[in-house]
């Protein structure tokens, strides 16, 4: 089944931020690599004058878009501020690269009497084979033709979850089990120097046939910047929030695509296929059902997102939420003070001292005086 444009340019940009036979078992020798992401130390980036701190800390972030290819919005993800997001990959300071390599994608068809015209068509035949068997046919191969040298890989089990999350969101034709995952693989260069390469894998398998693809990206920087150039990469890809948007553009047109095809199939076999036909429209109509609840739960579902991604922002940049009682008016500012007071020009001060009012303040040029009270969100 070809796999539609759209989805797969979405994919693309995901994995920037900036896949019977084919299930996906990461085998006995894995290992799990997880960066925690609780620790305020880790999570809350620290940078003095635009610099790259030491091997371990976090620098200045700040939310860089993806755009697609109608130019809105596909996604939002916190990054380096002194990474550059590019068409072909990332750069950044102390010999930051990032590349991103070509989307592999194969099919296996279960019917005998359809695999040789699939293979006909130009259609790559291949079951997935387990991701430990991938390693050693692919990407094992694709390490020594160019000068590296295998360490290990291991699940990245934050990223895994979001690209599932993603997955999961998007129409599908016919009833499948998915199979999402994300590696990373650690390599050592001829030079000596550590390179790592992230491997995005989705398997999807039917009764009749199995779709499965990969996209890979590779990350080389100086060796006192490797590790945190490493943290922070898979950082911004478990942290991407997603406009759901495009995501619902996409089911609507593939809803749409598959209802032509059913609907043109149905013509040319209504007369000698009339249970068939009834069968469809079944189909047909259960597919509105779902779509037409994805729809209901969109505001939701995208409130929930922009609170999650304001409260993302205020914890990165310290700042808090305050509303002027008398107005019902809220505002943003930084942490710190115990109380906080506006002017009738917008102006606000903070302040530590208790049973402080600025309107019994001679210093305050006689202005008009509003305390905030700080909410929670």
């Amino acid at each position: 089944m070809k796999t539609n444009c759209l989805l797969l340019l979405i994919l693309v940009l995901s994995f920037v931020s900036c896949k019977q036979n084919g299930t996906i078992d990461p085998g006995n020798n894995t290992e799990s690599y997880n960066s925690d992401n609780t620790d305020n130390s880790e999570s809350r980036p620290v940078v003095k004058n635009k610099e790259v701190t030491s091997n371990g800390y976090w620098e200045k972030m700040e939310m860089k878009k993806n755009i697609d290819a109608n130019g809105s919005v596909s996604s939002i993800l916190p990054m380096p501020a002194l990474w550059n997001l590019r068409v072909d990959g990332i750069t950044g300071p102390r010999g930051l690269k990032i590349t991103y390599f070509p989307l592999q994608n194969f099919m296996a068809n279960f019917d005998p009497n359809l695999q040789y015209a699939y293979s006909q068509s130009g259609q790559r035949m291949r079951q997935m084979p387990g991701i430990e068997q991938l390693m050693q046919q692919d990407f094992i191969p694709w390490g020594n033709s160019n000068g590296l040298q295998y360490v290990k890989y291991y699940e990245i089990p934050e990223i895994t979850k979001m690209d599932k999350w993603y997955w999961d969101q998007l129409f599908k034709a016919m009833p499948s089990r998915s199979d999402v995952a994300v590696y990373g693989i650690d390599w050592k260069m001829q030079n000596g120097n550590s390179y790592f390469t992230i491997v995005h894998l989705n398997v999807s398998t039917s009764q009749s046939m199995q779709n499965w693809f990969y996209i890979a990206a590779g990350l080389e920087a100086e060796p006192s910047y490797f590790e945190t150039a490493k943290k922070q990469y898979i950082f911004s890809l478990a942290n991407t929030r997603y406009n759901l948007e495009p995501i619902m553009a996409y089911n609507k047109e593939e809803a749409q695509r598959v209802g032509a095809n059913w609907a043109a199939f149905n013509a040319r076999m209504a007369q000698n296929q009339r249970s068939f036909e009834e069968s469809q429209r079944q189909f047909v109509n259960k597919s509105n059902a779902i779509n037409d609840a994805i729809m209901s739960g969109w505001k939701a579902s995208n409130a929930a997102s922009d609170k999650n991604q304001e409260q993302f922002i205020d914890a990165m940049y310290e700042r808090i939420n305050v509303a002027d009682v008398s107005t019902g008016k809220t505002y943003k500012v930084d942490e710190g003070a115990n109380q906080y007071w506006m002017n009738n020009n917008g102006e606000y001060i903070g302040t530590q001292l208790q049973g402080y009012d600025p309107n019994f303040d001679d210093n305050m040029n006689e202005l008009k005086w509003q305390e905030l009270k700080r909410i929670d969100q």
